[in-house]
């Protein structure tokens, strides 16, 4: 196994996704393995100037799938060079809020780009790094998008996430195919988990399986 661990979660909006992050990092962290936590596109400062072009193109020019794909990858090319990858090879533990698999949905199964020549350029961005590992949030479209209202009510939508949560209901329901879709087609590395629990729940769900698949990891302490 590769030194390090690569964790990603995925997930449409109001999934749940942001909270158990939180929760999961803290998790993590009781051990004696270093955890880093990051997200994308962003993680540098290279790759969250370009996450704020993304988030927020200037007015009366709305980006085309094709300049958001290139957009991520450059960002992700940075993310990977200089943030993820050395920390993998100084044996920590990583775990990054969405990856390549929110590319091949968002700007692929929502926005119509060749799925392969996806795969190729984020095959090029990053020298072929892939996840170790990554959990899927999944509920029904009635629930997330409930809780997307709940969170834009009350101010807490993220950067460049609006225009997501905003969609119709068809689009969040391809989101959330999309995403099922990359777990059927990488059932060794996805780990599906019910985002209707709590996020306590989820977090020890996770935790129980990331023990489970990587115990060498885990065997000085991890509480």
């Amino acid at each position: 196994m590769r030194q390090g661990l690569f964790i990603t979660v995925e997930g449409g909006e109001g999934v749940g996704k942001t909270t158990f992050v939180k929760s999961f990092y803290a998790a993590l962290s009781g051990g004696d393995v270093p955890v880093l936590q990051t997200r994308e596109p962003g993680g540098t400062s290279v790759a969250n100037s370009i996450r704020a072009i993304f988030a927020s193109p200037p007015s009366g020019e709305s980006l085309i799938p094709e300049t958001e794909a290139m957009l991520v990858m450059a960002a992700r090319a940075q993310h990977v060079a200089h943030l993820i990858r050395p920390a993998l090879e100084r044996g920590g533990i990583v775990l990054c809020d969405r990856y390549a698999d929110s590319t091949m949905v968002y700007q692929g199964a929502v926005g119509g780009l060749d799925r392969a020549w996806l795969e190729s350029t984020n095959r090029f961005a990053t020298k072929g790094l892939d996840p170790d590992l990554t959990f899927l949030l999944d509920c029904p479209v009635e629930i997330s998008s409930r809780r997307s209202d709940d969170r834009a009510r009350v101010g807490q939508v993220e950067d460049g996430a609006q225009r997501y949560d905003a969609g119709s209901t068809e689009q969040h329901e391809k989101i959330r195919a999309g995403f099922l879709d990359c777990a059927r087609r990488a059932p060794k590395r996805f780990v599906i988990l019910d985002a209707i629990k709590s996020p306590l729940e989820l977090t020890n769900e996770a935790m129980a399986i990331v023990r489970q698949k990587f115990p060498d990891l885990f065997r000085g302490g991890q509480k």
